[in-house]
């Protein structure tokens, strides 16, 4: 699981610092042109709005264009909703199963990883940091 994280994590990281389209300005840029970036820059955060509200189903998580990575992302859904029944019930032999089905994620989330887009890459991102922050309260509340 860390793992996973970590390479989710190194693959945004990557893509932020090489994909920057944006230039060091020039100190002497005139306000007509500040405005219009300003304009711009609030429309292209409006569609993105629109964009991500879209992009994700009713129960928060998003679609991706490959199919067998919109299976990945069902299946931890699964996963993780299998886990807080194991949390609440407190039961240790459930926690063996989800052992090995968290093993087979891992292995396909690896399989899954040649497969995106880099809009995919943020939104999976995106949704494992969230995830995996869901998973570290729920072990919190295990060891109590």
């Amino acid at each position: 699981m860390k793992k996973v994280i970590l390479n989710l994590s190194l693959v945004v990281a990557i893509l932020a610092v090489s994909c920057k389209s944006e230039t060091k300005s020039d100190t002497s840029v005139s306000e007509d042109k500040v405005e219009k970036t300003e304009e711009k820059t609030e429309e292209k955060t409006e569609e993105k709005t629109e964009e991500k509200t879209s992009s994700q189903s009713a129960n928060g998580v998003p679609n991706f264009s490959d199919k067998k990575v919109q299976e990945y992302v069902n299946s931890y859904e699964a996963y993780i909703e299998e886990y807080k029944k194991a949390v609440e019930s407190k039961d240790m032999t459930a926690f063996a199963s989800l052992g090995e089905q968290g093993a087979e994620l891992g292995k396909k989330a690896q399989e899954v990883m040649g497969n995106l887009s880099a809009d995919d890459v943020k939104k999976l991102s995106d949704y494992m940091q969230k995830k995996s922050a869901q998973l570290q309260e729920l072990s919190k509340k295990m060891m109590e």
